[in-house]
């Protein structure tokens, strides 16, 4: 999953360096616009199913993770890998608290 992330991040300093490109050198035809407003669109929504397959994954691995009895430190570490992928605090401490339930 690191590398999916590190492939993410290549691609937005990508995104952001053509779109310096693009002010220091306008595109000339129509067709060229297109094609970058097509581009920016697919990455956008590349970048949206990617994050919400990450989040599916998070969570079916977190469902597994808490039939485990876990230490403090493991606990941690899962809810850093959590927030990593996108998980806010309010719901790591929800899962927390579910697990503590069961």
């Amino acid at each position: 999953m690191s590398a999916l992330g590190d492939g993410l991040n290549q691609l937005r300093q990508l995104l952001v360096q053509l779109e310096d490109q693009s002010i220091d050198q306008p595109i000339g035809t129509g067709e060229e616009v297109l094609e970058a407003i097509e581009l920016a669109t697919a990455f956008e929504l590349f970048e949206a199913e990617s994050s919400g397959l990450l989040m599916q994954i998070v969570a079916n691995l977190w469902d597994r993770v808490r039939q485990q009895e876990l230490s403090p430190e493991e606990i941690q570490v899962v809810s850093e890998k959590m927030r990593a992928v996108g998980y806010t605090d309010a719901e790591i401490q929800e899962a927390l608290d579910l697990d503590r339930e069961d």
